[in-house]
């Protein structure tokens, strides 16, 4: 059995890439011993032993879907200027960057929202931000309301300015870009979407005063602050849920969990029927599908499909 073996890194390495797209394990057991063929634990292994390698990889890395959901709350600019109103402010006349006083995040199926928060009486923010850079790697998705056009690129921003290394691009789900692309809501903020979708609302709180009262050092506001973009993320990924069936999704985790293209991309499930049939201008077959389980729509091709039907 494979068991008695002791493989080489890279073989492990291989059959994980292979397993990603392939389903058929005896293909990948004859591909490793052709591309291995110099292996001497490889050649003796018998074909039985090698399907058995592979198959066992794949169970093993067969895992639940790591998703992520956070917001931040930045402190402002301060800077020199005259007067009030519509006026045009050169950076010179800013005085002191904006930085990150908070960021609240949760996985998807935990009930705990943590957050990481600037030093109060220094207002650093480096610390926060390179231990949230480690927590972004963990993830497989990372959801954000405006998140692609501000979140990231604020952390990113504050990242390269402190000197540490962050990835220059994430697996990302901007709930605001659906929300634009797939409705005509009256309004795309989070706190109307909460309120029209009946999953909840933004926490009520005093305006800039209490950003104001945070940068002078105020403890109670800066718990204040953080309650607030906790109720955020909490709020984020209620709206998410409710959005989820009506959108399209930008991560097959079903494929990554290492399950079949067919599978529910949001969760998963094998629970899964056949809604239409489509034809595009280009005469591709298009199927429609429908999870059972979480009512995630979602099309797959027809080869996909007739994979499904000998299944």
């Amino acid at each position: 059995m494979a068991g008695q073996y002791k493989y080489r890194k890279e073989v492990y390495e291989y059959i994980k890439v292979r397993c990603e797209t392939c389903n058929n394990n005896t293909q990948i057991a004859k591909e490793i011993r052709e591309v291995f063929r110099n292996d001497e634990i490889v050649q003796n292994a018998s074909d039985h032993a090698l399907r058995h390698l592979v198959n066992k990889k794949r169970l093993k890395d067969r895992r639940e879907i790591k998703r992520l959901f956070f917001d931040i709350e930045t402190s402002p600019l301060f800077g020199w200027f005259w007067r009030t109103g519509k006026q045009w402010v050169n950076y010179s006349q800013i005085i002191e960057d904006k930085k990150i006083i908070c960021i609240s995040y949760k996985w998807q199926g935990s009930d705990e929202v943590k957050t990481l928060q600037w030093s109060n009486k220094t207002h650093s923010d480096k610390k926060i931000i390179k231990d949230f850079i480690k927590i972004l790697g963990e993830a497989d998705e990372i959801i954000a309301h405006n998140g692609d056009r501000y979140d990231i690129k604020e952390i990113r921003t504050r990242a390269i300015q402190e000197g540490l290394l962050m990835f220059p691009k994430y697996r990302t789900l901007d709930t605001l870009k659906k929300a634009r692309k797939y409705f005509n809501f009256h309004s795309n903020k989070l706190d109307y979407l909460g309120e029209v979708l009946k999953v909840g609302r933004k926490i009520e709180h005093e305006g800039i005063d209490l950003w104001l009262k945070v940068c002078k050092n105020d403890s109670k506001a800066l718990s204040n602050m953080i309650q607030y973009c906790e109720q955020d993320v909490i709020l984020l990924e209620d709206v998410f849920h409710v959005l989820s069936p009506y959108i399209d999704h930008n991560t097959n985790h079903a494929v990554q969990m290492g399950g079949k293209k067919y599978d529910c991309p949001e969760c998963g499930s094998k629970k899964v029927s056949l809604c239409h049939t489509d034809t595009t201008p280009m005469g591709y077959i298009k199927r429609h599908m429908k999870c059972h389980d979480c009512k995630k729509q979602y099309h797959i091709s027809n080869k996909s499909y007739l994979s499904f039907l000998s299944k």
